[in-house]
């Protein structure tokens, strides 16, 4: 039980897709995650309210699945922006991703000057509406020129070849350590989880590895874990299973190499999963065709691959672009949340650019909402997967020992009827822990 009164969300229904603009194949494998989905993510609700004959509304005010959303309140700078963006934090999610702000080349802009202010903005931020918050990344080896937020530029300027003397990389590794530690430590108990490793098996993130070897990737998860040994820590990475049209490691590619890691030891909770569904060229500027995509039944089988591993499965950075197309974006957007969602390893998908208005790749339209703040097509069947296929909302008639049943998506929720000509309210949530939620409310 949950003690105080709940405000009911006003939420959109959105529109679901029309999944008939994908193959027979494709559908055929969203139908078997949906079969899978009921016993994952709901419940058996039982609550005994000693009212026989009462009309009783149960309303879930809000997901227990860890939906998340990257956040740079840099770019909210407007107020008004700053608080259409935090309502739509607090209606849909569980988890604020510091996108940019985190990273070594933001909080070290120069050596030994720290700068966390940022950073702490966002924690606080989160914090204040009940969000969790993860933080992306401790090591992500995108070299210049590349990324305005990968490698620091005065790490470049001390070891621009890649042929380090030993003392060299003692040096180089020693300054990857403090940063790590300090950063972790500072947010021990704050920052909750973290992207601990990016694209270490991508060909154009090999910054680090060139000079330091494969290697460095097990020190950054020992480092983190002993910085914060509560601290979720998450190997995360692209694969090419999801179109990309670049040069990548396929899923068993990174399941080995996460298997190998975990055989050594290194603390590694989460496997993440990139979920950008776009030509990877797209991100430099290069002009692409949008009309392809990913086949749902080709990634299905790339998603039991990354499982094979025994770890949870985050998809992170996930942004819809490809197909351009509305509709046919639609369909792909729905199709893969709903075969993430019945799927018994995810435990988090991440969206990345939820607004149009700040999102990194805002002339592709990315946003579930455009400029303007209205809902986009792909937009439209998120939240109608959000809001409706996925949240319990039901009006029942207590039986005549004053019981109601139902099957309740794992949430938080608030149940109403009368007593006696009298309000009643009770808030509760249905977790993952039991296989039946019961919840009884003496009169």
């Amino acid at each position: 039980m949950i003690d105080g009164v709940a405000e009911l969300p006003d939420l959109p229904t959105g529109q679901p897709a029309d999944l008939s603009l994908i193959d027979a194949a494709e559908r055929a494998v969203v139908e078997a995650a949906d079969a899978r989905a009921e016993a994952i993510r709901t419940r058996p609700l039982r609550l005994l309210i000693g009212a026989p004959g009462a009309q009783v509304t149960v309303t879930q005010i809000k997901h227990g699945f860890d939906f998340g959303i990257a956040i740079d309140l840099l770019k909210l700078q407007d107020p008004n922006d700053r608080a259409f963006f935090t309502e739509i934090a607090t209606k849909y999610i569980r988890t604020a991703v510091i996108e940019n702000t985190f990273k070594w080349r933001r909080t070290e802009p120069e050596q030994g000057v720290y700068d966390f202010v940022a950073a702490e903005e966002i924690v606080e931020w989160a914090r204040s509406l009940g969000l969790t918050v993860k933080g992306h990344t401790l090591m992500w080896g995108n070299g210049p020129p590349l990324s305005s937020s990968g490698v620091p530029s005065w790490i470049v300027g001390l070891f621009p070849d890649p042929d380090l003397s030993e003392s060299e990389k003692g040096e180089l590794r020693e300054l990857m350590r403090t940063w790590v530690t300090e950063s972790v430590a500072r947010f021990r108990g704050r920052i909750l989880s973290y992207d601990a490793t990016n694209e270490t098996l991508q060909p154009f993130t090999q910054w680090y590895i060139d000079r330091l070897g494969p290697e460095i990737a097990e020190d950054v998860f020992r480092w983190a874990h002993a910085a914060d040994p509560d601290a979720r820590l998450v190997f995360n990475e692209w694969i090419n299973e999801v179109f990309t049209g670049l040069p990548g490691p396929f899923a068993t590619t990174v399941r080995d190499r996460v298997l190998e890691l975990l055989g050594r030891g290194v603390p590694i909770d989460a496997l993440g999963q990139q979920g950008h569904f776009v030509p990877g060229v797209a991100f430099v500027g290069i002009p692409v065709d949008l009309s392809q995509r990913t086949r749902i039944d080709d990634y299905q089988v790339a998603l039991e691959t990354l499982a094979e591993t025994g770890l949870p499965i985050h998809i992170t950075e996930t942004n819809f672009i490809a197909p351009d197309d509305p509709e046919a974006r639609a369909a792909q957007a729905e199709a893969l949340m709903r075969v993430w969602w019945g799927h018994p390893s995810v435990e988090q998908i991440v969206f990345w650019g939820a607004w149009n208005k700040i999102a990194g790749r805002d002339e592709f339209d990315v946003g579930f909402w455009d400029d303007d703040r209205n809902i986009t097509r792909h937009g439209a069947a998120i939240l109608a997967l959000l809001n409706d296929r996925w949240r319990t909302r039901s009006i029942e008639t207590a039986d005549a020992d004053g019981l109601v049943e139902l099957r309740a998506t794992i949430g938080d929720y608030v149940a109403d009827w009368e007593l006696d000509g009298q309000p009643v309210h009770a808030r509760f949530r249905v977790g993952h822990e039991s296989s039946v939620a019961a919840v009884i409310v003496a009169p």
